[in-house]
């Protein structure tokens, strides 16, 4: 045995509170000798860029719903993973509603989630039924830096999983369609701290941004008045750190 090798891995960022145990660069004795301070490496990190989703809802058709003998009363709702949408309940007494209503939603590249819609039918209080869903992959929609119209779509609504185990012939499958008009909207900035202190408020599309003029060298060389935030050796001490943010980039 020659010695040993200490790891520690770990997925997020360095508001993580395991990020100053586990980030030590090649110089973790640099809190004792002070000759080490100059082989410290920063590290470059990426914040990963934010884009709008817009979702307009336009309207559906051809819904077919369990009870044919009332007049459905439906509603869109939209989710990227942890975030959810409405829109208005409509009386549909053709079957065919009409919404035309916008929905902003805020994903992050890449673009590794799915835009989840779902048509619910509003029968007796305390009670909703869903029609048909479908489900669109983010990294399909198309990206817009600009005020273009975007083409809608028409797309096939899907059966309810509890549904599909009891369909019986292939008219049964068929729920409807839905029109849709989606995009990845990159013309605008998304907020992701305080506008006052912003370090970036470019638009989330490169293809906006103003050309470099120029490379900014940044040295760090000492912080002093650092309250202790642990004991070693009797005396406290502080494993200190910085973090410099530039746009997209923090070291």
């Amino acid at each position: 045995m020659k010695g040993e090798l200490k790891l520690a891995i770990w997925m997020g960022t360095a508001a993580d509170e395991a990020f100053p145990d586990a980030w030590h660069s090649n110089a973790a004795s640099a809190h004792v000798d002070v000759s080490m301070a100059s082989y410290i490496r920063p590290k470059v990190y990426f914040s990963p860029r934010l884009w709008y989703v817009r979702v307009n809802i336009i309207e559906a058709e051809d819904l077919v719903v369990a009870e044919n003998s009332r007049i459905p009363k439906v509603n869109v709702k939209a989710q990227i993973g942890h975030q959810k949408l409405k829109t208005k309940v409509v009386h549909a007494p053709t079957f065919n509603p009409l919404w035309n209503e916008d929905l902003l939603f805020v994903t992050a590249e890449p673009f590794e989630d799915y835009l989840v819609l779902s048509i619910e039918d509003q029968g007796e209080p305390n009670r909703v039924e869903v029609i048909g869903r479908v489900v669109i992959p983010l990294s399909t929609i198309e990206k817009r830096a600009d005020d273009r119209m975007i083409k809608a779509r028409w797309f096939k609504l899907e059966k309810p999983v509890a549904a599909v185990h009891v369909k019986k012939s292939k008219e049964d499958e068929l729920c409807g369609f839905l029109l849709l008009r989606l995009c990845l909207d990159g013309g605008y900035h998304v907020m992701d701290e305080s506008s006052h202190y912003s370090s970036d408020l470019r638009p989330t599309a490169e293809e906006l941004w103003n050309p470099p003029t120029g490379a900014l060298e940044l040295g760090i060389l000492r912080a002093e008045g650092l309250h202790p935030m642990k004991i070693r050796d009797g005396r406290g001490t502080a494993d200190a750190f910085c973090v410099a943010r530039y746009g997209h980039k923090w070291v």
